[in-house]
């Protein structure tokens, strides 16, 4: 990796930042701490690996998530700051994957790059069978499932038609170049990051005949079990314009079962290109035999969920909260190293250098590990609701009026700058908390939002709520919810310089002397949900 700049050419920056500081003061012995402890010795890719290689993925909801949790406790315990686990609210039973298996038998053998589809059940031990083609995108009627009717007893149904792959010209990483960063800092747009972080529940545009839409997914699914399938199979399938091919396999997690709903069929996802050549070899009359088996674990009851919480205490002004976090969860095929333990390691480690360097905030910091982010925002929307207030109702809280801003971090790449989420009042400050940190490529500030991540809980109910821009690496093309996100993909040197902004971000928001100022259609919030 490379080297960080050295502290030197750091103290020039900070003496340079001291002479142009106006109106908004800024501690810059403090700051110059901050950034020889994360520069020099941080502790971020430790605190990463453990998430990743040690913890594994932590989907939501799932037993691998809690003990995940609990160590994050454990962890924050470790650096002397006091954390506890806090339950938002039952999602569903608990579930997670142990054990996965695809082979081709016939007409040639081939193992397969496979995952079990979150919340499917277990194979009736290992099934061996006849591959069939059902693409579930032109059914369109219950009618067009009654020439499957007793035909379908242990077979392993191919749920999609053949994935055609296209050459990508495009280079596999990259960092904003500084046109892209200019054009985002001009225009007032949602969401720069090529495709967008797109959720897991957003509706395709999907295949119409005859106007209609393609059968509801519960049908086909209730018709399949009736008829005592095997398993079901499908391609791992990309989001927005990234091309997930070359054995990349993204698996996405729907919510878990609620009380009364049938538990899904065994289900796998593989690569697309194994997945082709079963589709090609079925439409050419030539049949397939796959072996499958998966296990998967079961907390049968209704489970709560959980976050993470941790606090530095504030002095004179404790009562009044600045709050750091990211989402906690994953998707089940990798590590969720990109997305997002590297914005929670960077969390942690922004508070382990304000311990360590006695930092003394007025307000109180509180971080945040969130739970069921990918799930639809689970784990902040509660807490948003049950401290703040309830967007819906439009009440508020007494410490709806306490917090001064929420700062979030969501994958891996280093920072480039801010999102204002149109809140211009916060220009000139964070202009200010800018400058001793451009020599680590901390510059701009662009006047629009970016959404899909955990800020938005609170800018939803009137708080400011703030993402930073982050460098896409290979985020789109490689990581994004695949079998690829995974400790290997971290760039140290991006995750050491997130974390030391983040912590000087923090600790300038805890000791001005005002709060992080509302814009005026916040304000207005304020004034009529007030009850």
């Amino acid at each position: 990796m490379k080297k960080p700049r050295s502290l030197g050419t750091g103290l020039l920056i900070l003496c340079a930042a001291a002479l142009s500081l106006g109106q908004e003061k800024t501690d810059l012995p403090m700051i110059m701490k901050i950034r020889e402890e994360g520069l020099k010795r941080s502790q971020v890719m430790d605190i990463a690996w453990s998430m990743t290689d040690v913890l594994g993925p932590r989907l939501s909801n799932s037993p691998g998530y809690a003990e995940a949790c609990r160590w994050a406790v454990g962890k924050f315990a470790q650096y002397g700051i006091q954390a506890e686990l806090q339950e938002y609210g039952e999602v569903g039973p608990g579930w997670e994957n142990e054990y996965t298996s695809v082979h081709m038998r016939e007409p040639r053998y081939m193992p397969f790059i496979a995952y079990t589809k979150p919340y499917s059940r277990s194979t009736a031990g290992k099934i061996v069978g006849e591959a069939v083609m059902i693409n579930t995108d032109e059914l369109y009627g219950e009618e067009d499932l009654l020439k499957y009717r007793g035909r379908l007893k242990g077979r392993i149904i191919c749920l999609k038609s053949e994935r055609r792959l296209a050459l990508n010209f495009q280079p596999p990483a990259s960092r904003l170049s500084r046109d892209e960063l200019d054009d985002m800092a001009e225009l007032r747009i949602l969401d720069p990051r090529p495709g967008g972080k797109a959720r897991a529940d957003d509706p395709s545009s999907g295949n119409q005949r005859d106007g209609k839409n393609p059968l509801p997914e519960k049908i086909w699914r209730a018709f399949f079990d009736r008829e005592g399938v095997g398993a079901l199979m499908e391609p791992g399938s990309p989001q927005g314009n990234a091309p997930m091919d070359k054995g990349l396999v993204q698996v996405i997690a729907s919510r878990p079962p609620q009380a009364g709903e049938i538990r899904a069929l065994p289900a796998v996802v593989v690569s697309v290109e194994q997945y082709n050549r079963v589709v090609r070899l079925l439409e050419r009359g030539i049949p397939v035999k796959l072996e499958v088996e998966t296990r998967v674990r079961w907390k049968e009851s209704d489970w709560p969920d959980l976050n993470v919480l941790a606090e530095l205490p504030g002095g004179d002004l404790k009562d009044e909260i600045v709050m750091i976090g990211g989402h906690y969860d994953s998707e089940p095929s990798g590590t969720g190293a990109t997305d997002n333990a590297a914005g929670c390691a960077a969390v942690v480690e922004a508070m382990r250098i304000l311990r360590t360097v006695g930092a003394r905030p007025r307000r109180t910091i509180r971080a945040a590990l969130w739970g069921g982010e990918e799930i639809g925002h689970l784990g902040s929307k509660a807490y948003v609701k049950k401290y703040f207030g309830d967007p819906e109702a439009e009440t508020r809280l007494p410490a709806y009026d306490k917090l001064s801003v929420y700062l979030n971090m969501d994958w891996y790449g280093r920072f480039r700058g801010i999102y204002l989420q149109g809140n211009d009042l916060a220009r000139p400050i964070f202009e200010e908390w800018m400058k001793p940190f451009h020599d680590l490529g901390m510059t701009y500030l662009v006047p629009g939002n970016t959404g899909g991540t955990d800020h938005m809980s609170f800018v939803a109910v009137g708080l400011p709520g703030f993402q930073f821009i982050q460098d896409d690496l290979e985020f789109f093309t490689t990581t994004f919810h695949t079998n690829m996100d995974v400790y290997d993909r971290l760039v140290p040197e991006d995750l050491m310089q997130a974390a030391v902004i983040l912590a000087g971000f923090a600790y300038n928001a805890a000791t001005r002397d005002e709060m992080i100022p509302r814009t005026p259609e916040q304000m207005e919030n304020d004034r009529r949900w007030h009850k």
